[in-house]
């Protein structure tokens, strides 16, 4: 079992961690922290945790703790991240790792030979492991081009802080990471970007975003994001040359349809129950997660996610940020 600490009791930590790490059954929760002490009491309360501090220097002291989960808001996850490596602790971190290409440069220097990985959780759905499989066969040729479309209702999450709509950026920092993490896994690195525009319909940042971006393998990614969307979605299609691939990770992550020559196929690996998981937001990507955190830290082997792909988003994410023009709605 990966001994594990909390740093963050927010909204993720309640809606998604807590339940992964039950789910994942090769994590034992250890301690958690949160300035908050409502927030820290409710957590202590859900999961009868025997270690709860207000500082988190407290619990990076602690010799059981292996690793820590990182749910803080973006702001702070640099320097938590960095005093983690100082106390020999293995890093979970919610997306960003860090809020610029220096600070992601910093705890790429600082890691040395622990686990450092970027919260990114969509990578690790069901439907995109078959997608990835059939695009590695050649099942549908060379991808040429990748739809991404991730919308969401920022007013139903109920997030307890308000730095997504206070930063002009915030919806490159919270949605394009969602994007361009899954884009990363079939089609490459994000180069450069094409063009980009955005909207403001219901808050007084950007809240909905168009952007192209081609990547290192000459791919062109169409994404979309919105956070004033009723319904979630997270719409992948990966257009290949004698084929496309489909799915929506957000509401049916265990099936894909794949269209060729030969017709159409969906394939499903799990059938309505899933529906009941998805009320109660049991994604199974989050339990993934954490599995394959757990390996990383007692057996090895390649991160799903790196580093340098951090790196690769947020240079990205900040040539975006820097293109981006927006327009009032209404």
């Amino acid at each position: 079992m990966l001994r594990l600490g909390i740093i963050g009791c927010g909204r993720v930590t309640t809606m998604f961690h807590l339940k992964a790490i039950e789910a994942s059954g090769v994590v034992e929760l250890v301690s958690i922290s949160d300035k908050s002490s409502e927030q820290l009491a409710e957590v202590k309360g859900a999961t009868g945790v025997g270690h709860a501090c207000g500082d988190y220097m407290e619990m990076l002291a602690k010799p059981e703790v292996e690793a820590v989960a990182i749910n803080t808001p973006p702001r702070f996850h640099e320097e938590i991240t960095l005093q983690s490596l100082k106390a020999g602790k293995h890093v979970l971190c919610e997306k960003p790792l860090a809020q610029t290409v220096e600070g992601c440069e910093r705890i790429k220097q600082a890691k040395e030979s622990l686990v450092v990985l970027p919260a990114h959780n969509y990578v690790y759905t069901p439907a995109l492991y078959r997608m990835e499989e059939k695009v590695n066969k050649g099942t549908i040729g060379g991808v040429r081009c990748v739809k991404l479309n991730f919308e969401n209702n920022l007013g139903m999450y109920g997030s307890k802080t308000d730095f997504r709509t206070k930063d002009p950026r915030g919806i490159i920092e919270d949605v394009m990471p969602h994007i361009l993490s899954v884009a990363g896994i079939v089609a490459g690195k994000p180069k450069r970007v094409k063009d980009v525009s955005g909207a403001c319909r219901k808050y007084d940042v950007c809240d909905n975003l168009h952007a192209t971006v081609e990547t290192e393998r000459g791919v062109e990614l169409d994404c979309t994001a919105s956070w004033t969307r009723t319904i979630p979605t997270f719409a992948v299609t990966i257009e290949g040359e004698k084929g496309t691939l489909m799915s929506d990770f957000a509401t049916n992550p265990y099936s894909y349809t794949l269209e060729n020559e030969a017709g159409k196929k969906k394939t499903s690996e799990r059938g309505v129950g899933w529906y009941l998981d998805m009320l109660q937001f049991k994604h199974p990507s989050f339990p993934e997660q954490y599995r394959h955190l757990e390996q990383l830290v007692h057996r090895g082997g390649e991160p799903r996610i790196t580093v340098d792909d951090e790196i690769a988003m947020l240079r990205v994410m900040q040539e975006m940020g820097d293109k981006l023009s927006v327009g009032k709605v209404g």
